[in-house]
């Protein structure tokens, strides 16, 4: 295969740059359409059946900062929101994970059934993130196919959403876990009183530290974090946030443990982020496993001088979630779930210049992998 055309989904064709100016002037001659959707208080684009744009409206270019539409024209939507993976294969719908991509469904989907409505939500290499909903629709102008685009920017709507179940959720998870030590502590003997009480202040700990994560989280997502600069021993940090979920997972008759390969490095960086980062890794493991699970947590310096934070769980991720776990509005626990992973990506990559990377495989797990420049 033509490597220019190879692709994981949608098609990678592409019409001739003189074609698209012929299809730009079909829409211009039309001046009362051209008048019609600049006026239009949405982002709409109209695109050719190769899915690329021959015509976007003023709100478009406001709103990914250009000035000429003719910087805009040939390219399909993922390109003009500079959507991390349109440039991974031959442009936008063509890399694997736009297989789970809102916008390339309901534009292929337009196609077939003439109207369709889909969400997307992408990350640029800003690290910015859009959750849009896109209205397709299949037209004729002058004989030949267009698709309508409509998008509506639904971050808002959907981090408000997403952060209050999660906040909520969490909440009320730790409470009752308080609740429920503190219910039994009455019959227990007094032996085993110095235990329940040492959960008791380890959940309480942990109310107050999901409320404080929340208020990280909204800080960063709004470019109002700034970072601190802490000198942190990599194993002792480890052992520290390890502690505080064990008590939480032996709740669940599950285990939290550190391998036997850690190493005890010194480096520099932001303590706080770094902490909602690796709690945020230990959670999801946590809650990814059945009762009697293992979690291992590992951390080493490697040969490319990076450190190295790692949580293991046994469960496997169906393919089709792996594509997009660090997407905002995503997660595999139910609606208005998914902001562990994506605030994973957003706080390392964003503020602590680290990476964050997983692998997912029968027979080996799911490993999350956090790396850090020291």
């Amino acid at each position: 295969m033509n490597n220019s055309l190879l692709t994981y989904f949608a098609s990678a064709e592409r019409s001739l740059q003189t074609e698209i100016l012929r299809q730009y002037r079909i829409i211009l001659n039309n001046k009362d359409l051209a008048t019609f959707l600049n006026g239009i208080a949405s982002m709409v684009l109209v695109l050719n059946t190769n899915r690329q744009a021959v015509f976007v409206n003023k709100l478009v270019l406001e709103t990914i900062g250009i000035d000429d539409i003719h910087e805009a024209l040939g390219k399909r939507i993922g390109e003009l929101f500079g959507c991390q993976r349109a440039f991974e294969v031959n442009g936008c719908g063509t890399s694997p994970h736009c297989a789970a991509c809102g916008a390339a469904r309901a534009i292929m989907a337009c196609v077939k059934s003439a109207k369709s409505i889909d969400e997307c939500s992408l990350t640029n290499n800003n690290k910015e993130s859009f959750d849009l909903r896109v209205h397709s629709t299949l037209t004729k102008l002058d004989g030949e196919d267009f698709i309508v685009c409509s998008l509506f920017d639904v971050s808002s709507e959907k981090r408000r959403g997403v952060m209050e179940r999660i906040f909520f959720h969490d909440i009320m998870n730790t409470i009752n876990g308080i609740s429920g030590i503190a219910y039994i502590l009455p019959t227990l003997s007094s032996d085993k009183h110095p235990t329940y009480l040492s959960y008791l202040t380890r959940l309480s700990e942990s109310l107050v530290e999901e409320i404080k994560s929340h208020q990280v989280l909204t800080m960063a997502e709004k470019d109002e974090y700034h970072v601190s600069q802490h000198h942190i021993f990599s194993l002792d940090f480890v052992r520290d946030e390890v502690e505080k979920y064990r008590q939480i997972a032996l709740l669940e008759t599950k285990d939290v443990q550190i391998t036997d390969r850690s190493e005890n490095h010194d480096f520099v960086s932001d303590k706080t982020l770094l902490s909602r980062v690796l709690r945020n890794m230990i959670k999801n493991a946590i809650e990814a496993e059945p009762a009697g699970a293992l979690i291992e947590v590992s951390v080493w310096k490697a040969g490319d001088e990076y450190l190295h934070i790692s949580v293991h769980n046994d469960s496997v991720m169906r393919e089709i979630d792996q594509l997009q776990v660090f997407n905002r509005s995503f997660s595999t626990k139910g609606t208005n779930r998914g902001l562990g992973t994506y605030s994973m990506k957003l706080l390392t990559e964003k503020y602590l210049n680290g990476s964050v990377g997983f692998t997912s495989r029968e027979g080996e797990g799911t490993i999350f992998t956090v790396k850090l420049p020291v």
